[in-house]
């Protein structure tokens, strides 16, 4: 239990220690967040966009099966934070798209695999290096 505990503690510390930089949003880059990129990849398939300029209104300049292509995204502000942990036990997805999440959460890849979680507002972490590993998610 003292080893858990301690264990708890340094994660908190590791987690506490990543510090914002500047907006992450660039010029023409539109809100919300692209869909996982877990399909295979089909590598003779050219990009269809380079930015999310030259994709209509409600749809995002996105990796999917390995190429960019304009697909339609739930629109939620901020960027998905990052946790740096790396994870030992199995990966496990929890959500697939920002649509799955409620309210303003976002569907954010972690160490364990996708949760929903709560985004950071215009601001992105910046990662200081791999901190921990962790034998459970954390949820």
């Amino acid at each position: 239990m003292r080893a858990w505990s301690s264990l708890l503690l340094v994660a908190l510390l590791a987690l506490g220690s990543q510090l914002p930089a500047a907006s992450a949003r660039k010029k023409g880059e539109k809100f919300g967040g692209c869909p996982p990129d877990d399909g295979p990849c089909l590598l003779s398939v050219p990009d269809h966009c380079m930015d999310d300029s030259q994709c209509p209104a409600r749809m995002k300049c996105c990796y999917k099966a390995c190429f960019r292509q304009c697909p339609c995204v739930a629109v939620k502000r901020g960027s998905c934070p990052e946790d740096g942990l790396r994870c030992l036990s199995p990966v496990q997805h929890l959500c697939n798209k920002d649509s799955d999440c409620r309210g303003s959460s976002r569907c954010c890849l972690g160490a364990c695999g996708r949760d929903c979680r709560d985004p950071i507002q215009g601001m992105v972490p910046v990662r200081l290096g791999q901190v921990l590993s962790l034998s459970q998610p954390q949820h």
